[in-house]
C-alpha cells in the first residue's frame, strides 16, 4: 500500500489525531530551538558581537519530524494495535 492509498483510507478522526500529534511536535521543536538560542546567548554573555540566531521554518519542521518519529516509535512500542 502506498502512502497516498494509506492516507485516503484514514478517517477524519485519524487525520485529526495525526495533525494534533504533529502540532505537538512542532511546539516541542519550537521550545527546543528557543532554549538552544537562549543557551547560546548565555554562553556568549549576551555580547553585542554574538551571532543572532532565529528559528527558521526549515529547522522547526525538520526537528518536528524527528520528534514525531520518536513519539510514533514510543507509541508503537506501547500499543501493539498501531499499524
Amino acid at each position: 500500500m502506498s502512502l497516498g492509498d494509506w492516507l485516503k483510507s484514514l478517517s477524519a478522526l485519524d487525520h485529526g489525531i495525526l495533525l494534533a500529534l504533529y502540532g505537538i511536535c512542532i511546539y516541542l521543536s519550537k521550545v527546543t530551538l528557543e532554549m538552544l538560542i537562549e543557551y547560546y546567548d548565555e554562553k556568549k554573555e549576551h555580547s553585542q558581537f554574538r551571532i543572532q540566531f532565529r528559528v527558521t521554518p526549515a529547522a522547526l519542521l525538520s526537528l518536528a519530524f524527528i520528534y514525531s518519529f520518536l513519539i510514533y516509535q514510543i507509541l508503537e512500542a506501547m500499543f501493539e494495535f498501531m499499524p
